[in-house]
């Protein structure tokens, strides 16, 4: 049989989907997951090439509705295919279609986990358990079956700085929403033995390059700047400090933190609504 799984469309949404997606694999000769065409190329490097997960791109930019719509309405016609539809968007539309009898006789364990951290609650972080319930899982397969394939672009980017202490930090939200780090920088920018790691802006722009640790250390970071999301994993993985607004990295580092798969327990994850609130 073949699977198809379709959820909110964000990355960090494709990000939160990686262990329903994983669990769900064995069971299927293949599983197909639908995805924007913009976030395609980012995508698509969630899953190792040798596992059967094919990510679809979709053409989003008039109706993402009508597009991920085009692409399942041939699919229900046929009993060997099933159909995963997660979250409330797209259930308004569409619904799943599951007979896999393998799928369908799954004992679901009970929790074991919530979605609290810092400021993340189980309130503004529910859509989460929502997309896995309504497919019959529920968190421990989005904790517990996480992973994203740790390719050589990844190690070779965590080796270029696994001498220092790391901080690594997301600023920004999709919205534009952004942290305070003033005491952070002050913290660490001088330190010799850190290094601040941020993917939305190089963090040692402005700084002088007079001092030659600076300047080694401005042309490091700008590597991690706009990277691919597979290739952070082993430095987020190995990091010996975490901030975070509530962005796409928080489909990484939350699942790790849970299951303890970070090096560090120092992780501050800030939701959007309140980081006028904090200086980090």
């Amino acid at each position: 049989m073949k699977a198809y799984l379709v959820s909110h469309n964000g990355m960090g949404d494709n990000l939160y989907m990686v262990g329903a997606l994983n669990y769900l694999r064995p069971m299927y000769k293949h599983v197909y997951f639908l995805c924007k065409k913009r976030y395609y190329e980012n995508v698509k490097l969630f899953f190792d090439v040798s596992v059967n997960i094919t990510c679809v791109p979709f053409n989003d930019e008039l109706d993402e509705c009508s597009g991920i719509a085009s692409i399942l309405k041939d699919k229900y016609t046929d009993e060997n295919n099933d159909i995963f539809i997660c979250g409330t968007f797209h259930r308004r539309y569409m619904r799943s279609r599951i007979n896999n009898k393998v799928v369908l006789a799954q004992h679901v364990t009970p929790n074991k986990y919530t979605l609290e951290w810092d400021t993340l609650t189980t309130t503004n972080y529910s859509f989460i358990e929502d997309f896995y319930t309504s497919i019959n899982l529920n968190l421990n397969h989005f904790y517990e079956y996480f992973d994203l394939p740790s390719v050589k672009e990844s190690t070779d980017l965590y080796n270029t700085v696994n001498d220092y202490y790391i901080v690594f930090i997301q600023t920004t939200s999709s919205q534009g929403t952004t942290l305070n780090i003033t005491n952070l920088c002050k913290k660490y920018m001088n330190d010799d033995k850190v290094i601040l790691l941020c993917n939305d802006t190089n963090l040692y722009d402005g700084e002088t390059k007079d001092c030659e640790q600076t300047a080694i250390k401005h042309k490091l970071a700008q590597l991690f700047v706009m990277n691919k999301l597979t290739n952070y994993i082993d430095t987020i993985k190995n990091s010996d400090e975490i901030y975070l607004i509530d962005s796409c990295f928080v489909g990484i580092v939350l699942p790790l933190l849970k299951t303890g798969r970070l090096k560090t327990d120092k992780v501050r994850i800030i939701t959007r609504s309140v980081a006028h609130k904090y200086e980090l």
